[in-house]
C-alpha cells in the first residue's frame, strides 16, 4: 500500500511539491538549530538576529509548494528570497531550497521559460565574473563566496538539465516504439486480414461465378436432355427462361456483386492499414475510377447524384494530394455511400467545394463533402447498426487533419466531412519535417 503512494506521486504534483517542501522545512529548521547560518558573512550588509533566517527560510519553503506547477514564478520569487537572505549572510538551509527551485524551474519549465533563464543565467554570468574581477583585489574572501554562489547556482541549473533531456530522450524513444508497435501490429492485422479473409471471399465470388455459370446452363432448352448433373423439369412448351431460375440467376447475380464489392473494400481497408503512417509511399490511387465505382454500393433502381461540379471538385483537390490521404478519403466516401445504401432509400446525393478562397488551386484549402440520402418512410429517427462504421471512418480522417459530422432525422440521414488539402506545398513541409 505504501510502495502504491510512492508511485503515484509523479501524477500529483501538489502532493509531491507538499511533500518536498515539508522535507525542505524539517531539514532547514534542523540546520537553523544547529547554527548553520551566516556561512558567508563577509557578503551581509544587514545585522539581523538569527530568528531571521526562520523568515527566509518560511518563504523558501512556501514557494516550494508551487514547485512544479508554477517553476517559473517560484524561482523568480526564490531568487529575491535567496538575495534578501544572502544579505543578512546567508544560511545552509535557504541556499539548498533555493538550489532546488532552479533545479525544477529547468526540469518542469516551459520550453519558452528555459530559453529566459538560459538568457538570465548568461546575463548573470557575465555580470558575476565582472563582480570578480573588480572585487578580488580588495576583497578576496567576497570574491570567493561570489563564485561558490555561482558555482552552486551553475551545477543546480546542469542537474536540472540533465534530468530534463533525459525525460525528453526517454519520452522520444517511447514514442517511437509505440509508433513502430502501432504499425507492426497494423501490419499484422492488414496481413491477417489478406491471408484469412480476402483470399475466402475471393473464392466465394469464384463459386458464386461457377453457380451462374451453371445457371445459365440449367437455363438452355436443351439442358434438360443433357445427362448427369441435376434432374430439370423442363417445360418445352414455356417460352423464354423459366421465372424459377431467372430469380435464381437474379440472387446469384447480387451475390457476386456483394463478394466483388466486399473484396474491394477489405483491398481498401488493407491499404489503409499499411499507408496511414507513410504519407508519400504506395502506388497512388485511381481517384476518377475510385469514385466512378462509388455508384456500385448502391442496389439496383438507386442512383448516386453528384450536385454540381461536386465529381470534378473532388478530383481537383486529389490530383495532387499525398498517396495515403487519397485513399484515406475515398474510403471515408465508401463508407458513407454505403451507410446511405443501408440506412436511406432513393438516390444518394454528394455535393462537394474547396472551402478559403477562389483560388484555381487546391492546396492549402479545405475540400468539404456532404453526403445526404433521404430515409425510408416511417423509419425511426434512429438508424439501425453499431456505428463503428462512421466512428472508424471519423478516426480514420481525424489521423490526417480531416473530420466527420453525420446525422439523421426522419426524412433524410446526411454525413458531411472536411479534410484540408495539402497538395505540393505540404508534401515539401512533411518531407522538410521529415529531415529535421
Amino acid at each position: 500500500m505504501q510502495a502504491d503512494w510512492v508511485k503515484t506521486l509523479p501524477a500529483h504534483p501538489r502532493r509531491r511539491d507538499t511533500l518536498i517542501a515539508g522535507f525542505w522545512l524539517v531539514v532547514g529548521a534542523a540546520a537553523w538549530a544547529a547554527g548553520f547560518t551566516g556561512i558567508w558573512r563577509q557578503l551581509a550588509v544587514i545585522e539581523a538576529p538569527r530568528w531571521w533566517f526562520l523568515v527566509t527560510l518560511a518563504a523558501v519553503v512556501a514557494l516550494l509548494l508551487v514547485r512544479s506547477r508554477m517553476p517559473l514564478l517560484a524561482l523568480a520569487l526564490g531568487a529575491c528570497v535567496a538575495l534578501v537572505d544572502t544579505l543578512l549572510g546567508a544560511s545552509l538551509a535557504v541556499v539548498f531550497a533555493f538550489t532546488d527551485l532552479i533545479y525544477a524551474a529547468v526540469k518542469y519549465g516551459s520550453a519558452g521559460a528555459v530559453r529566459i533563464l538560459l538568457r538570465v543565467a548568461g546575463v548573470a554570468a557575465v555580470a558575476l565574473a565582472a563582480a570578480v574581477v573588480l572585487v578580488a583585489p580588495g576583497h578576496p574572501t567576497v570574491a570567493v563566496a561570489l563564485v561558490q554562489w555561482g558555482l552552486i547556482v551553475a551545477v543546480s541549473g546542469l542537474w536540472g538539465w540533465n534530468v530534463r533531456a533525459e525525460r525528453a530522450s526517454t519520452s522520444a524513444e517511447l514514442a517511437r516504439r509505440h509508433a513502430s508497435d502501432t504499425r507492426e501490429l497494423r501490419t499484422r492485422i492488414a496481413h491477417d486480414l489478406h491471408d484469412l479473409v480476402a483470399n475466402q471471399i475471393a473464392v466465394a465470388g469464384l463459386h458464386v461465378e461457377a453457380a451462374k455459370l451453371q445457371a445459365a446452363k440449367l437455363g438452355r432448352p436443351e439442358a434438360g436432355s443433357a445427362g448427369g448433373g441435376l434432374p430439370v423439369h423442363d417445360d418445352r412448351s414455356a417460352p423464354g427462361p423459366r421465372p424459377e431460375l431467372a430469380a435464381l440467376a437474379q440472387s446469384l447475380e447480387r451475390a457476386k456483386s456483394g463478394t466483388d464489392r466486399a473484396h474491394h473494400e477489405l483491398r481498401g481497408l488493407i491499404s489503409v492499414l499499411t499507408l496511414v503512417d507513410e504519407a508519400d509511399s504506395g502506388a497512388p490511387a485511381n481517384a476518377g475510377e475510385e469514385l466512378a465505382a462509388l455508384a456500385n454500393l448502391l442496389p439496383a433502381g438507386r442512383e448516386l447524384r453528384w450536385v454540381g461540379s461536386a465529381e470534378g471538385t473532388i478530383g481537383l483537390a486529389l490530383a495532387g494530394e499525398q498517396a495515403a490521404r487519397v485513399r484515406i478519403l475515398l474510403r471515408a466516401l465508401q463508407e458513407l455511400t454505403a451507410n446511405a445504401a443501408k440506412h436511406g432509400s432513393g438516390d444518394v446525393e454528394m455535393r462537394a467545394e474547396l472551402l478559403g478562397g477562389d483560388s484555381e488551386t487546391a492546396a492549402g484549402r479545405p475540400l468539404q463533402i456532404t453526403v445526404s440520402n433521404p430515409r425510408r418512410p416511417g423509419e425511426h429517427a434512429a438508424p439501425s447498426g453499431t456505428g463503428l462504421g462512421i466512428e472508424g471512418t471519423r478516426v480514420l480522417l481525424e489521423s490526417v487533419g480531416g473530420r466527420l459530422r453525420s446525422s439523421a432525422d426522419g426524412d433524410s440521414w446526411s454525413a458531411e466531412l472536411e479534410l484540408p488539402i495539402l497538395g505540393a506545398r505540404g508534401r515539401r513541409a512533411t518531407a522538410t519535417e521529415g529531415k529535421r
